[in-house]
């Protein structure tokens, strides 16, 4: 029976079982290391009457429904250049390495969805909305209700904080701590908060910005953070920082499919699988490259349907809907999935440099991040 991967890939590709294994397997040890670290920290913290058992736990839940997708990057960067075949026995260092990143993930997610004002992520509430209605079951009677929101903010926003010291005191555990290791990680995670306040500054105003402004946000916010980062760190973690070049080339490509795709899905997916709902890019009005692509096409009536339904908080199902039709009627949805073969392609030809130039040891791990593009182009969620 072949073997159905993990949640979080699209089932039905069974020329990716090998890869499906690769991720379940990793994913089984982190999130076990994962959980007894936070566990660990949690009683190695001041208690605060019980509170700080509340916090980890609720951290730890939060992390560990994720996708775990860039741990898992950071194992294959490693395995690129290890000789032994991969084993789930995963060395200390690569898993410290690997929870440090889920760990920088899941505090720029908490303060992200506080930023988008999201209530849902990973088909849970948010932390800010989880530490809202707690706040609100605790309280006494008459407590004015803009209060709660607060409250449930500020208290998110230290929590995703301490993801964030969590993260960097996992990188300190490291046995050969790298000065280029920590280097790289600041470097990328101040690029993530630059790309994240020109996301920001974008969707504050109500022009259009040229599709080269929002890819170099994608660049940065994404490519280079959710897949170049991860497999740059484990090859230097490998001592293999000579093959950065190569990797950051393939990271690019990769991680620019990666969010072409993502916003595919957050138009055309499917709800269930995204566990999110679908068309909040259209109801926080963000301006991805399908909506850059379809806005100087509309006029008379389309146009002005599509302006009352951009970036407005009220919005119907039939909205979205609608919205959905005027891409698809216009090609929009065809020209980005073209768009995103061609990074996919652009990935290919990377990836085969790595092979030719990158002195790879392990082509079973190659043979992964082919599998990686493969999945990238067809994944649900």
């Amino acid at each position: 029976m072949p073997n159905p991967g993990p949640p979080w890939y699209s089932p039905g590709m069974d020329e990716l079982s090998n890869f499906y294994a690769y991720v379940a397997e990793t994913r089984n040890v982190l999130k076990t290391a994962l959980k007894e670290y936070l566990d660990d920290e949690a009683n190695n913290s001041a208690s605060f009457y019980g509170e700080t058992n509340y916090i980890f736990s609720t951290l730890a839940s939060y992390a560990l429904n994720g996708k775990m997708l860039r741990g898992v990057l950071s194992r294959l960067g490693y395995d690129l250049f290890s000789p032994a075949k991969a084993s789930p026995a995963m060395a200390r260092d690569q898993v410290s390495l690997a929870l440090a990143l889920e760990l920088f993930q899941a505090g720029l997610l908490v303060h992200d969805d506080i930023m988008d004002e999201d209530e849902i992520r990973r088909g849970q509430p948010t932390i800010h909305k989880q530490m809202e209605a707690r706040e609100r079951t605790r309280s006494k009677e008459g407590t004015p209700e803009d209060a709660y929101r607060k409250t449930g903010t500020s208290l998110a926003i230290c929590a995703g904080d301490i993801c964030f010291f969590e993260a960097w005191g996992l990188l300190g555990r490291l046995k050969t701590p790298s000065p280029a290791l920590l280097s790289l990680f600041s470097r990328e995670l101040a690029n993530v908060c630059l790309a994240q306040m020109a996301d920001v500054r974008l969707g504050s105003h109500s022009f259009m910005p040229d599709k080269e402004e929002i890819l170099e946000v994608y660049a940065y916010k994404t490519a280079r953070y959710t897949i170049t980062l991860p497999l740059c760190s484990g090859a230097i973690l490998a001592g293999r920082e000579d093959a950065l070049p190569l990797l950051e080339d393939v990271g690019k490509h990769l991680g620019i499919l990666f969010q072409l795709q993502d916003d595919l899905l957050g138009i055309f997916g499917d709800e269930a699988s995204l566990g999110k709902p679908i068309g909040s890019d259209i109801r926080e009005g963000k301006k991805t490259p399908l909506v850059i692509a379809l806005y100087p096409m509309l006029s008379g009536q389309d146009k002005a349907l599509f302006d009352g339904i951009f970036g407005k908080e009220e919005i119907s199902r039939g909205d979205i809907e609608y919205v959905r039709g005027l891409m698809r009627s216009h090609g929009i949805d065809s020209m980005v999935r073209e768009e995103a073969e061609a990074y996919a392609e652009g990935a290919r030809k990377g990836i085969a440099r790595l092979e030719t130039e990158g002195k790879i040891e392990n082509l079973e791990a190659l043979a992964l991040l082919r599998d990686f593009t493969l999945y990238s182009l067809g994944r649900t969620r």
